[in-house]
């Protein structure tokens, strides 16, 4: 089932939210830490990223990045945010800044503000999705980079798993359409970077993608 806003704020608002680290898959956060490492991030890096929820992400760039550097973190979710400001206090971070907004808003170009620009596990659940990858490819500068790691449709004879994988998603706002955008989103990515690096996990249902803004 195809997943509007105001479901995907419901989802977002209530005890998927609120549980929502407990119940991600460690091997999830391998291969985002995989992705982190892999990435040309380095020492004093300004970084955009949308769809932070939790704050997942940020233990792997503060390793790349350092207390030089700095992570802006949008989300349009409040509750997720909250989980976010609790996990930096608890490590004592003072480099990252929590923004509450909706990633496909017009406000959230920075043009050409940041050295690296990464969304995980947040485009293929955002109706508008498009946008929200140009928002992000338009706030990092030329030569920056771009990191994308999220579901997508398996192909070939792994493509007979796509509806348990759909359906694993579904409680976080996965859907057939919303997997078959990552698609067009890597098709955007190879038109627009160069030094395209891609990965594939867990069925051929999770990819991270890395390039640079050419």
């Amino acid at each position: 089932m195809k997943k509007d806003t105001n479901k995907i704020a419901e989802i977002y608002s209530g005890k998927v939210a609120r549980k929502y680290e407990y119940s991600m898959p460690p091997f999830f956060l391998r291969w985002k830490r995989k992705a982190f490492f892999e990435s040309a991030l380095k020492r004093g890096d300004q970084v955009l990223v949308f769809c932070c929820g939790t704050g997942l992400d940020f233990p792997y760039i503060l390793e790349k990045i350092g207390s030089d550097g700095k992570i802006v973190a949008v989300d349009f979710s409040a509750e997720m945010l909250k989980q976010a400001t609790a996990k930096i206090e608890k490590n004592n971070w003072k480099n990252i800044e929590l923004i509450q907004a909706d990633v496909t808003s017009t406000e959230m170009n920075f043009k050409g503000k940041f050295d690296v620009g990464v969304c995980t596990l947040g485009l293929s659940i955002i109706p508008d999705f498009m946008q929200g990858y140009n928002n992000l490819f338009n706030s990092v500068k030329q030569g920056g980079e771009i990191i994308i790691g999220d579901m997508q449709l398996a192909s070939g004879w792994l493509k007979i798993f796509n509806p348990l994988t759909i359906h694993m998603a579904s409680k976080f706002g996965g859907s057939h359409p919303g997997h078959k955008n990552s698609l067009k989103i890597l098709a955007n990515m190879k038109n627009n970077l160069k030094q395209i690096r891609k990965r594939v996990f867990f069925l051929g249902a999770y990819f991270y993608c890395i390039g640079i803004k050419s």
